[in-house]
């Protein structure tokens, strides 16, 4: 039997542009053989966890210098043959002090057979060039609905916008599995942990036994981020486990080197 056979790989992306964006890209590998999976139901609508990974689109989101805005990149859209989406948040309200209201977005001008798909969110409102930029936003969610034929695949996942550089600091995702340092990047920057649902292209593993969700770190203006280490806890023992990381601005995979402590099921690596 090849030995490869018995690893499991968790696989991370990360790229630093110089005033383009900073991502990393989190998921697991798989390799020992699975079960058969039930056969679908022929019902209307459906999870997108049923539709095979590298079908799925591929989403990150990236907030603007100042926060106030959200840029959705979205590829590998061509499964779908069309695509619309709810963006949601919790923010202060400016008319009760200490209290919370729901904000949003919706898309539905998505053409799915694109290569790729962004478009500029504001969190907040505007008129006239004008704009009021909410404040004190947390609980993001974004619901994706991919309609393919008569099926409704639907996915919801969570995206967390937070701010840090000028000192070292850790980001993380709503649940705190996937913590990061960040390195001191002389200033401030708006920062997003988000799944991203799908993944990039470009690999040449077999994402058939890709374990998820995926995640993205974005940024943008960042200069010379440097390396920061990783903390990924996972829900269960992945055996043996390998790291791999996605450059975004190269688009290609390398592998780093990595530790897995099997009792804590938490993986520990140093990323740049």
């Amino acid at each position: 039997m090849d030995p490869k056979a018995k690893n499991t790989y968790l696989i991370a992306g990360a790229a630093f542009v110089v005033f383009v964006v900073a991502i990393f890209f989190l998921f697991i590998f798989q390799r020992s053989p699975k079960g058969p999976e039930a056969e679908e139901s022929a019902e209307e609508v459906k999870e997108l966890s049923e539709v095979e990974i590298a079908k799925r689109p591929y989403i990150t989101l990236t907030p603007t210098t100042d926060g106030a805005e959200i840029i959705m990149s979205m590829e590998n859209m061509s499964f779908c043959d069309k695509i619309e989406y709810e963006l949601t948040y919790l923010a202060d309200n400016p008319q009760l002090a200490g209290e919370k209201i729901e904000r949003g977005s919706t898309g539905t001008d998505i053409n799915a057979q694109e290569a790729k798909y962004k478009k500029s969110i504001l969190l907040g409102t505007g008129s006239r060039g004008v704009r009021s930029p909410d404040t004190g936003i947390e609980d993001g969610k974004l619901i994706l609905h991919c309609f393919k034929a008569n099926v409704e695949f639907q996915s919801e996942s969570d995206w967390n916008l937070l701010k840090g550089g000028a000192k070292k600091a850790k980001v993380s995702n709503k649940a705190g599995s996937i913590e990061v340092d960040v390195p001191a990047l002389g200033k401030d920057h708006w920062i997003i942990v988000a799944d991203t649902v799908g993944l990039p292209t470009g690999f040449d593993f077999d994402v058939k036994n890709a374990i998820l969700p995926s995640y993205s770190v974005s940024s943008v203006d960042v200069d010379k981020a440097g390396s920061g280490s990783l903390v990924w806890k996972l829900e269960r023992d992945a055996g043996d486990v390998d790291l791999y990381v996605y450059n975004n601005a190269e688009a290609k995979w390398q592998k780093v080197d990595s530790k897995y402590d099997s009792s804590a099921k938490t993986l520990t690596a140093t990323v740049s």
